[in-house]
């Protein structure tokens, strides 16, 4: 356990590393420190020892290690200063009229990289937790359709897909009416239960033929469980990690999966400095905090950095977005409840 004077001057550190990245010694913490230089060097030197300082290998100054940001953030990060500016410029950005989810959701990551320079990612409700609330099938010619689903009122899903060549005309009906009377009202989850389960042992009660009709089936409601995911900034990582990382965020999919599988359901935010299990993010900052989707449940906003964040800014700013989004949100959904918005 460190002394609060040791804990003031890693603080110190943190603030005057973040905002000017370069080494501090110990002659720019006088001002603030009420001790001799001599004693601010040999605590400065015991906070190096336990692996919370780096020494700087250009100057005699220090600079924070990533335990050292880590301490930080957990011990002595609080979110009271609120910067002015960040403010206007999210309320600005979202300051006019949203007519799609998507949409909404695309501005809070935008705007979430555009005022760090990092790269931001925001997650929709988890699919298994979503409804299937509607479902429609155009037949497009005598050999493809398309199957249009919506969740929660306000995702759509479009397939495209073959037509069986054993259907009947009348078939693609049949198709649509068992997907409303088994389906529509039922959450995911419940609905990749049934196609296991239930399914399989009523076909031969709606179609003379069955062939293939489980696969398709399987195929349609397979665009179900992917992930709606958000990126923004994307090209931003490049200035401060890897090819690699940049082709990680590639793959919606796997990308959602670590973002989940780092933030518990019942936890408002989590920081992960240089710990996260997914290799091309391991020397990286990455932050991820819930906010509230009305009426649906729980999204995530997600940022990536450098782990020589400013962290003070960075957070507070994530839980300005994530304000300003549920706002937002609940206007939207308001809206679309009472029918003034008509979301295609």
């Amino acid at each position: 356990m460190i002394t609060q004077r040791q804990s003031d001057i890693l603080n110190l550190i943190v603030d005057i590393f973040t905002q000017t990245r370069e080494p501090v010694g110990s002659k720019a913490l006088q001002a603030s420190i009420n001790s001799s230089s001599a004693t601010i060097r040999n605590d400065m030197a015991a906070l190096e020892k336990i692996g919370l300082l780096e020494k700087a290998h250009t100057s005699s100054g220090r600079l924070p290690s990533q335990e050292g940001f880590r301490y930080f953030v957990e011990h002595s990060l609080t979110l009271d200063q609120i910067d002015e500016q960040d403010v206007y410029q999210v309320v600005k950005d979202f300051d006019h009229e949203f007519f799609k989810l998507e949409d909404i959701l695309s501005q809070a990551a935008q705007t979430l990289s555009q005022l760090t320079g990092y790269t931001a990612v925001v997650l929709d409700v988890e699919p298994s937790r979503q409804v299937l609330t509607s479902f429609e099938v155009v037949k497009l010619s005598h050999h493809d359709a398309l199957a249009v689903l919506t969740l929660d009122d306000t995702t759509p899903v479009t397939v495209q897909f073959a037509i069986p060549k054993s259907f009947l005309d009348s078939d693609l009906n049949t198709l649509k009416t068992v997907v409303i009377e088994r389906f529509v009202g039922e959450r995911v989850l419940d609905i990749h239960y049934r196609l296991r389960t239930e399914i399989p042992q009523v076909m031969q009660r709606y179609f003379k033929r069955t062939d293939h009709v489980l696969d398709l089936f399987d195929y349609i409601f397979s665009a179900m469980f992917r992930e709606n995911l958000i990126l923004a900034g994307k090209g931003n990582v490049l200035t401060f990690a890897g090819l690699e990382t940049y082709q990680f965020l590639d793959n919606d999919q796997a990308l959602a999966l670590e973002i989940r599988s780092s933030l518990d359901q019942n936890h408002k935010q989590a920081v992960q400095i240089a710990e996260s299990k997914e290799e091309s993010l391991s020397d990286l900052t990455v932050i991820h905090q819930h906010f509230l989707i009305p009426y649906r449940g729980l999204g995530i906003i997600t940022l990536i950095g450098p782990v020589e964040l400013d962290y003070r800014r960075i957070m507070s700013l994530m839980n300005i977005i994530a304000q300003v989004l549920t706002a937002k949100l609940g206007d939207f959904f308001r809206y679309l409840n009472s029918n003034h918005y008509e979301v295609n």
